[in-house]
């Protein structure tokens, strides 16, 4: 089967986009992306959590591929002069379904996304999918971990 072209994603990323704010179906993260590819007409793969063909590195990803995060953690310690903070964020505990909206050279990724921070409905969030050290040039340093694992998938048309 062939993959969606990018017009065919930017349809996806429409689809949840519309959606912000509100549950989609049951809530759940699987659904929102289950019933886009229904109302697509995207090739849904028989297998549980297997959204099309596997993107093998991070830098092949593209707006509208398919995220599924395993046990994913990312850690951001932020130190400067006054001290040090930290925060977590997870995604998939085990398993968390998301679409890529968008993904600077960085690995920092927007995802359209649903049973997240409590809530069922659709959100947009932000975070790192790459670890990272960088420094602020005044002597602030941010350190991001990444730990368990995420699954690329280009969704496939039904179409040959």
């Amino acid at each position: 089967m062939p993959d969606v072209s990018e017009q065919q994603a930017q349809r996806l990323i429409a689809f949840a986009t519309e959606r912000l704010g509100r549950q989609e179906g049951n809530g759940q993260c699987w659904t929102l992306v289950d019933n886009g590819f229904e109302n697509l007409g995207f090739h849904k793969p028989a297998a549980t959590y297997n959204w099309g063909r596997t993107i093998d590195q991070l830098s092949g990803a593209r707006p509208g591929d398919v995220f599924q995060f395993r046990n994913f953690r990312v850690t951001t310690r932020t130190e400067n002069d006054d001290g040090w903070q930290e925060e977590t964020q997870s995604r998939g505990d085990p398993r968390h379904t998301a679409i890529l909206q968008s993904i600077d050279a960085d690995g920092v990724a927007t995802f359209l996304e649903a049973n997240v921070n409590g809530s069922f409905s659709v959100q947009r969030n932000t975070f790192r999918v790459r670890t990272a050290d960088t420094e602020d040039g005044n002597g602030g340093r941010t350190t991001v971990r990444i730990s368990g694992t995420f699954t690329i998938y280009r969704p496939q048309s039904e179409e040959e």
